[in-house]
């Protein structure tokens, strides 16, 4: 997953006089992250006072006077200064131990959120943005693309309105933009842990019991964190506590996350409608690829009929394998159930055990391994470096040019759990790569936020394999971020069509099942042994194995949050969570459940946009076929990809530099067949 650019807040000084003064937020040109909970509000405030000076410095210029580099350019660098401002203290909401820290900064990107609604409905600043466009200037290819989405922006922001409907416009996002904050802190913190006995914790692992908690009656806590939940849910004998935890996690979020989810529904409708739009669907597709929800419902519909087929019959297969083990007659797979006998079955008829094999991929060996892989892939190199970071687990490294030893961009890897973190795994850009006002390039700074399996007293930390792709993927987006070449911060790395931005995490994925990857990943941390060519061979084999129904679950997904923002009302969100997965997926889901809760995409940036996993890993398995072409470990292919698409950013429309890469237009056919479905059925 992808986290946008925040509007991030930062600490100021005092000084002897008693007033506020902007602390840089860099210190020996390296990011810092001493922030103070009581500095952030007078922080925000005096950054507040230098935009509306620079807004209103811009909207004095005369109409004669006006250039892209002092109209276009100082309203992008007023916001980038403010961002820059305000440092990493929303980043640091994320991540901090501080709950008085956390709860500070995300009150106050609340009071942001809303502050930023006024200022992007500043009719004075359109009239002057305006102004200029309307002379028909001479402008470069990125240039246009620029003011064109400004432009686009500037619509979407009301500013096309009578005054009656903008301040409607604006009361409406405010509101919005309250109840998204909301719903994320009910995610994060929502805590509702099972108790199990050391019986019910058959088939775990001693690595995994160690690390639980007790209770002072001598139970183990297993949370809804996902180190916790996976691994009980896959290899839990006890069905009676799979079930529990089951449910307990598919009510994080709680009933009032539904009804701020609906809310949210009805006020994305109503301000698409003031501005035109029949949806907000369309209005969120008008500059992405699919460019519209019909093109997006096509898609989704021809590949729930593609997937379909297979998928039932994967379904099939487990029930009645499901039904040998247990002498029963069940005719379906609950919740609770099909990830156990998945894993299972995996076991047994695979020879594939998830928790045997972690034990080849200790941490330290796999982020080596990925690192000297893609540095020799994209011609760069990466070397730690002692720089402040915001926890002792971070560990920093900088990224320089293998070619000219220039450096090029800074990363952090923040990647076990912790009291109050960020509960998945996402990319987050710190700093934009972009040319500053005096001619000099600002290197990116970049983050991976994960929750990976934590190092006990006896074992190191150990990765899943599916954890080694999830950790690849996040690297994706650290490489598009910190190898952009972009002039401009709004085309920075990862600042592309939101349908797109997938594209190169997943190809990075593809990496993972490489034979010769894993060999040169994978350590045993006892024997010191690399994964044995025969296991390998049989997780390659078995690399499609459920794919149908894994797929057509992300398709449901899709189709979810596409039907939510084109509904002419807004629908009983739990009803249509339950109707459509029927009707997708073709198997139940647990009574009393509240899955959408905890849907953070469709509140927190992907809304009427999570189509784009499956339609930019259609672009990703098209790009990894170039490579296989040329071989996976070929420079040439690498750099050209560099150059092309991670470099590029959001500087050229997405279609053109798919076809710049590959040579033509992508295919959904290179997909179809690497997930394993019959020639016939393509």
């Amino acid at each position: 997953m992808k986290k946008t650019k925040f509007l991030l807040v930062t600490a100021f000084l005092l000084t002897a006089t008693g007033a506020y003064c902007m602390a840089d937020m860099f210190k020996n040109g390296v990011l810092h992250f001493d922030y103070k909970a009581e500095e952030l509000a007078p922080a925000e405030a005096t950054a507040r006072v230098q935009l509306e000076k620079d807004l209103n410095a811009l909207v004095a210029i005369p109409k004669e006077q006006r250039t892209f580099e002092n109209t276009i350019m100082a309203y992008e660098r007023a916001f980038d200064d403010y961002g820059n401002a305000l440092g990493m203290s929303g980043f640091l909401s994320y991540v901090s131990t501080d709950k008085n820290f956390r709860d500070a900064a995300l009150a106050l990107q609340m009071q942001i959120s809303q502050y930023m609604v006024d200022v992007a409905t500043r009719r004075d600043v359109y009239r002057a943005i305006r102004e200029y466009t309307d002379t028909n200037p001479q402008l470069d290819p990125v240039q246009a693309k620029l003011v064109k989405e400004m432009l686009i922006g500037f619509k979407n922001s009301g500013m096309e309105l009578n005054d009656e409907d903008l301040e409607k416009f604006k009361a409406l996002n405010k509101e919005k933009a309250e109840y998204i904050i909301k719903f994320d802190k009910n995610i994060q913190e929502y805590k509702d842990p099972l108790a199990v006995t050391r019986e019910q914790l058959q088939g775990l692992g001693e690595d995994y019991i160690e690390k639980l908690e007790k209770t002072p009656d001598g139970k183990y806590l297993v949370t809804l964190d996902y180190p916790d939940y996976v691994p009980f849910m896959l290899n839990a004998d006890n069905e009676d506590a799979r079930k529990a935890l089951e449910f307990k996690y598919n009510r994080r979020g709680g009933a009032e996350n539904v009804e701020l989810l609906e809310k949210t529904l009805t006020l994305r409708r109503e301000i698409a409608h003031l501005l035109g739009y029949e949806n907000h669907a369309q209005m969120k597709l008008e500059d992405r690829m699919a460019k519209n929800p019909q093109t997006v419902m096509k898609f989704l519909k021809n590949l729930q009929k593609k997937l379909k087929p297979l998928a039932k019959q994967e379904d099939r297969e487990m029930i009645a394998y499901k039904n040998g083990k247990t002498g029963k007659k069940s005719r379906t797979l609950y919740s609770w159930e099909s990830g156990y006998w998945s894993n299972k079955y995996r076991k047994e008829n695979l020879e594939l055990d998830s928790e045997k094999i972690k034990e080849y991929f200790p941490s330290q060996v796999v982020i080596d391994g990925m690192l000297d892989l893609f540095g020799g892939v994209f011609g760069i190199t990466f070397e730690p470096v002692d720089i402040p970071v915001w926890h002792p687990d971070v560990k920093a490294f900088k990224i320089t040019d293998r070619a000219s030893g220039r450096l090029i961009a800074y990363f952090y890897m923040d990647l076990y759990p912790r009291e109050g973190k960020y509960k998945h795994a996402a990319c987050f850009g710190l700093v934009e790569g972009e040319e500053k006002k005096d001619g000099t390039y600002q290197i990116p700074f970049v983050a991976i936020v994960a929750n990976l399996n934590k190092p006990s007293a006896t074992t190191p930390s150990l990765l899943k394999h599916s954890e080694v792709e999830t950790l690849f993927h996040e690297f994706g987006h650290v490489l598009h971020n910190a190898l952009t070449q972009a002039k401009y911060s709004a085309f920075s790395g990862t600042n592309v069509s939101w349908d797109f931005v997938e594209a190169p995490s997943q190809m990075l994925e593809r990496w993972a099942w490489d034979p010769q990857v894993l060999k040169k990943i994978s350590k045993h941390y006892k024997t010191g042994e690399p994964l044995p060519d025969d296991l390998i061979q049989r997780m390659i084999a078995a690399k499609n194995f459920g794919s149908g129904g894994t797929y057509l679950r992300q398709d449901f997904f899709a189709q979810y949050d596409m039907t939510l923002h084109t509904a002419k009302t807004t629908p009983d969100s739990t009803k249509l969570y339950f109707d459509l997965t029927k009707k997708i997926r073709g198997l139940p889901l647990t009574k009393g459940t509240l899955p959408q809760a905890s849907f953070g995409h469709i509140m927190g940036g992907y809304d009427a946009g999570y189509y784009g996993y499956l339609w930019s890993e259609v672009i990703a398995e098209d790009f990894f076929g170039e490579f296989k072409k040329n071989g996976i470990f070929n420079p040439e292919t690498g750099l050209k990809f560099r150059r092309e698409i991670l470099e590029k950013g959001g500087t050229l429309d997405e279609e053109k530099m798919v076809e710049n890469f590959l040579g033509r237009p992508a295919k959904i056919e290179p997909f179809l067949q690497a997930i394993g479905l019959p020639q016939e059925d393509l």
